[in-house]
């Protein structure tokens, strides 16, 4: 298997959606029976475009990653490219969690909703949102901890040790949340066997999260082992007729950053 990028130029995808908003066009919503919170599926979805190119360097480094670490940061600016290599990833499991994670998000039972509804989704499972939300609503130790005990009790019951692997793109949304730090270091520790976790953030995240680096439970890759090689950079602009030479000044200039190659592209 190998990884493809997409030539295209959309590939961040937190932007565009309103959670609790009311709904407009063709935009489906699922309204869960707890706090008024309606679930965009949108938002669950693996972001979906065309146009690729085969990078067999990028998937080798974030299959390494998974095989050695439950969790696996990958942090870069907007436009690096992390979202279209990890959705790429992502369509090869058979059992995979997306959560397209919007600032509106940070609000803790928006949020718990939307993980809630992306995990159950992954595995098939029959129960609804309500059925693993604890009865209390504010982003306690004990609440965060029912949750997940009670979400995750529920994937392993559909999952019977089949790999799942578990995505939260943009959660540099949830850096200033209260919870962040207490959910994610008990999310760690509750996933099940053969559950990787993939979080995808565009700035440097706050220290909980590096603390767990510490400990060897979560890897960091940043948008220098993102960026197009000159190999890469050369077959990228090959497809846009730009001559090797100007395809090495253009991967000079732009550090190999997408977005900007992109551009060459595009005025080629």
């Amino acid at each position: 298997m190998t990884m493809t990028y997409f030539l295209h130029d959309g590939f961040e995808s937190t932007e565009g959606y309103s959670p609790g908003g009311s709904s407009t066009g063709t935009t489906k919503r699922t309204a869960t029976e707890r706090e008024g919170v309606h679930v965009l599926r949108e938002k669950l979805e693996i972001p979906q475009v065309s146009g690729v190119i085969k990078r067999q360097r990028v998937e080798g480094i974030l299959r390494k990653s998974l095989s050695q670490f439950p969790a696996t940061l990958v942090s870069g600016r907007a436009g690096t490219g992390k979202t279209t290599a990890v959705a790429e990833l992502a369509r090869v499991f058979e059992r995979s969690a997306w959560y397209s994670v919007e600032p509106a998000d940070i609000d803790w039972n928006v949020f718990a909703h939307y993980f809630a509804a992306s995990v159950l989704g992954a595995v098939q499972s029959k129960a609804s949102v309500a059925d693993v939300l604890p009865d209390e609503i504010h982003a306690s130790q004990s609440a965060i901890a029912t949750f997940l005990i009670n979400l995750f009790a529920e994937a392993e019951t559909e999952l019977l040790h089949e790999p799942l692997l578990i995505v939260l793109d943009g959660i540099h949304h949830l850096f200033d949340a209260e919870w962040f730090g207490e959910f994610f270091s008990l999310l760690l520790s509750s996933l099940p066997e053969n559950t990787n976790l993939l979080l995808l953030c565009r700035s440097k995240p706050p220290g909980p999260l590096w603390r767990l680096r510490s400990k060897q439970q979560l890897n960091v890759i940043d948008e220098k082992l993102l960026a197009f090689n000159l190999a890469e950079t050369v077959e990228l602009l090959k497809r846009a007729g730009v001559s090797r030479s100007d395809a090495e000044r253009a991967h000079a200039a732009t550090f190999g950053r997408i977005a900007k190659l992109l551009q060459t592209a595009r005025r080629a």
